[in-house]
């Protein structure tokens, strides 16, 4: 293949791989709208994640007590019966919806740990341990010649604070 022609099939591909690339974004936006329809008709129905994930694996246990029942013979077909399959299916899919389980509480915590963060007491004690640790280290480390020891450095640093607090509250006469 000359170079030319080379060329021509490379942009040929690269032009194949963009439009693959962006039909699989597609499907994938699809069926995570199809994911998250079926699990809202499953809250209507009252069908909880660990519900199904009982379900699935008393089916999956079942299986392999039929499976066992019966015999598989060789060791080689074992892999490539039915019961072993729709076995490996329905381990897989409780394994996927122990995983939605899961990822679903790390994303409310995350969320909910977003929230704590930006709230004004958050801030606000965040606020006062920086300050604190401030004083701390200037007092320790700043000045050596400082009679003061840590217990009076936290004190007077509450001292502080509650003289700060106290004029933020206080009304303005005026």
């Amino acid at each position: 293949m000359d170079p030319e022609q080379r060329q021509k099939a490379e942009e040929t591909w690269r032009n194949e791989l963009a439009k693959t690339e962006e039909e699989i974004n597609t499907l994938r936006q699809v069926l995570a709208s199809k994911m998250k329809h079926a699990t809202d008709l499953k809250r209507r129905l009252g069908i909880t994640v660990w519900k199904e994930f009982q379900q699935d694996l008393g089916a999956g246990v079942k299986n392999i007590q039929e499976t066992t029942a019966t015999g598989l013979g060789s060791s080689i077909g074992a892999f490539t019966t039915p019961a072993y399959q729709k076995t490996s299916e329905l381990v897989k899919g409780a394994g996927e919806k122990t995983f939605s389980v899961f990822g679903g509480l790390g994303e409310s915590f995350r969320n909910k740990l977003g929230e704590v963060k930006n709230s004004n007491t958050f801030k606000s004690f965040e606020e006062r341990v920086g300050s604190t640790v401030y004083t701390v280290k200037n007092k320790m480390g700043g000045s050596r010649s400082s009679s003061m020891n840590f217990d009076e450095t936290m004190d007077e640093n509450r001292r502080n604070s509650q003289t700060a607090t106290n004029q933020q509250t206080a009304p303005i006469v005026e």
